[in-house]
């Protein structure tokens, strides 16, 4: 490498920090945006301009400080730092609006039905403040429905979530378009619902409960947490179960899979409930609309 190369190298570094400083300047206040933009429509910020360079003129001049000794670059020198600096502005741009355009649909309140005032965050919300409860349902918030209540949340054409009565659960992150695919909740008691869209295909939502590890890649299923144990119901596709990560067992549609609090006990399999038998083609109809990309 020769020097030329070294000096380049350094001179990108130099580049690379100023654009990282810029990138963490404060921004302009909003008072200071509309002050700005009233001058300059008054032509006020020409005046004041004016009047400041006839101030420099007329004032007496201090004799100007020694400065340090700076050595110029030459004009390629300068053109090929700024190219640096173009292209990782360009880089940072880019990323920003990656990650923008990633998102999927946010979540929708599809339903808050009932009488009751559920706790989002430890905070209550009346199930009939529609607004407020929407507003509350964010990703990683944690609600507990109140008896007799059910909330339904969907992302368009992704995933659609059924939370009955009595369920303590955190709300999972919509998964990304392209990355950022995988997702993941915890339901702490209570039972969830679950239909998934086109969109949904590739992903994955890994829920975790005091009994169990269950992984969605792309199906209709309910995940029910009691007091002995997690029942995973499965009307359509194929679900991931196990107590973690080392011992998943695929459970097919049709069937259930339960697992024991006390880890004594082997998990048991046999034909889904019935109860979810009819509940859970209900849900997907139900959510047909929302799963075709409709509102």
């Amino acid at each position: 490498m020769s020097a030329h190369d070294d000096d380049l190298s350094r001179d990108a570094e130099h580049a690379r920090a100023a654009l990282t400083a810029l990138a963490e300047a404060p921004l302009a206040t909003p008072s200071f945006r509309a002050r700005l933009k009233r001058e300059f429509a008054s032509g006020e910020i020409e005046r004041t301009a004016a009047l400041r360079a006839a101030t420099d003129t007329l004032a007496p001049h201090a004799p100007e400080p020694q400065r340090p000794h700076v050595v110029a670059l030459p004009r390629r020198r300068v053109g090929e730092v700024w190219r640096w600096v173009a292209a990782a502005a360009a880089v940072l741009v880019a990323g920003y609006g990656a990650v923008g355009l990633n998102a999927g649909p946010a979540w929708r309140l599809v339903s808050a039905t009932g009488q009751g005032v559920a706790t989002v965050d430890g905070r209550p919300v009346a199930m009939n403040h529609v607004d407020e409860l929407m507003a509350a349902l964010a990703p990683g918030a944690r609600v507990r429905v109140p008896a007799g209540c059910r909330i339904e949340i969907a992302s368009a054409r992704t995933l659609a979530i059924q939370m009955v009565a009595e369920t303590d659960a955190t709300v999972p992150p919509v998964p990304g378009r392209w990355f950022r695919r995988d997702v993941s909740a915890e339901i702490r008691s209570g039972e969830w619902r679950i239909t998934t869209g086109p969109a949904f295909t590739g992903a994955r939502l890994a829920l975790t409960t005091p009994s169990a590890r269950v992984e969605v890649t792309g199906t209709t299923l309910a995940v029910i947490c009691e007091p002995q144990g997690t029942c995973v119901c499965v009307f359509e596709g194929r679900v991931r179960v196990g107590r973690d990560r080392t011992d998943m067992v695929m459970v097919e549609h049709g069937h259930r899979r339960f697992l024991f609090v006390d880890e004594q006990r082997a998990p048991e399999s046999a034909e889904m409930r019935p109860a979810e038998a009819g509940a859970l083609p209900a849900f997907q109809d139900s959510m047909s609309h929302e799963m075709s990309g409709g509102r």
